[in-house]
């Protein structure tokens, strides 16, 4: 639980999918949140499965939400409306917190992080590496130098995309709606890369793509990257049909090595750190409280969200965006 006395905001949720089963189990969990309002498409399946929600108002209009006495809003919604309800909220000025990517496009992320920034709106957004425990734990070793200099780091990781797998047309499927491996996948990656090494700068690129209902998709996409100090990187993601998921990180230094990874259906659970030097090699294992993975990095980036700023973890997005744009 939250110790801290200043944060006690009453809260809209605003989503379907994974608003119930990422966002939820952890703000109910966190008593200075107080839970007032959900907000989905689908209300009706809410009612319908019995959802208990004493006290809490379910509403259908996202805009009937901003009427309401509420500090923060709270997004998990596709892109489009994201950018949509963000743009809105400029005349309210409600607390935010909001997903990647920031919007379906690079041009209209950046005009909206300048604007929160003008306008001074307490923001966060969930990216869901930079609040993992062995990903922080893994930033305190290299920004602490324990295994001395960074020399080089390869990234692997292969997703399994029900949409994509299965040739469902949507959003998540779609670049151009913000979807499609690059916009949700690689945007985590280079978010934590430029966390971890610095700023990145794209050397190369390698896209297979598939086609389906006409419209060609990238599905495996490999970057060569330099960050500053001469660190140099390795990216790959790629869909998958079959097996767990894999997330590889490995990471050389001047005096061993780290390989942060899991093998797993659940893409943030069950990471293992393993940190090897001449004379020892030691493992740790994540820390998982709830049923959803991402539940974990939720409730971790709940309990660091600040009421008087805007969040660094928006300006690693918004790079990472950029690279993104350059990804043709």
């Amino acid at each position: 639980i939250i110790e801290r006395d200043d944060i006690n905001m009453d809260v809209a949720l605003i989503g379907s999918n994974f608003a119930l089963k990422g966002y939820l189990p952890a703000l109910v969990k966190i008593k200075q949140y107080k839970l007032k309002i959900i907000c989905s498409r689908n209300i009706k399946k809410i009612y319908e499965n019995n959802l208990n929600f004493k006290n809490i108002i379910l509403e259908n209009n996202w805009k009937k939400v901003f009427k309401k006495n509420i500090k923060l809003i709270i997004l998990a919604v596709p892109p489009v409306l994201q950018e949509k309800i963000i743009n809105y909220n400029f005349k309210y000025k409600k607390k935010l917190i909001f997903e990647k990517p920031i919007s379906h496009n690079y041009s209209k992320s950046k005009k909206i992080v300048e604007l929160l920034k003008k306008r001074k709106i307490n923001s966060e957004i969930n990216l869901t590496y930079l609040s993992h425990d062995l990903f922080e734990k893994c930033k305190s070793i290299i920004s602490k130098k324990k295994l001395g200099r960074v020399k080089h780091y390869n990234i692997s990781w292969s997703i399994k995309s029900m949409d994509f797998n299965k040739k469902i047309k949507t959003w998540k499927t779609i670049e151009g709606q913000g979807g499609g491996i690059k916009n949700i996948f690689l945007t985590h990656v280079l978010s934590y890369c430029e966390h971890f090494f610095g700023s990145n700068r794209l050397n190369s690129v390698k896209i297979k793509y598939s086609r389906f209902k006409g419209i060609e998709y990238k599905r495996h996409i490999s970057l060569n990257i330099s960050n500053p100090n001469d660190i140099n990187g390795k990216v790959t993601v790629f869909n998958k049909k079959n097996g767990l998921q894999n997330h590889r990180i490995k990471i050389s230094f001047e005096k061993g090595n780290i390989h942060l990874f899991t093998k797993s259906k659940d893409w943030t659970k069950d990471f293992i750190l393993r940190i090897q030097t001449k004379n020892k090699t030691t493992k740790i294992k994540s820390i998982n409280i709830f049923k959803d993975g991402r539940s974990n990095q939720i409730y971790n980036m709940l309990k660091k969200f600040s009421k008087k700023k805007i969040s660094n973890n928006i300006n690693l997005c918004l790079n990472a965006e950029k690279i993104n744009s350059q990804i043709n």
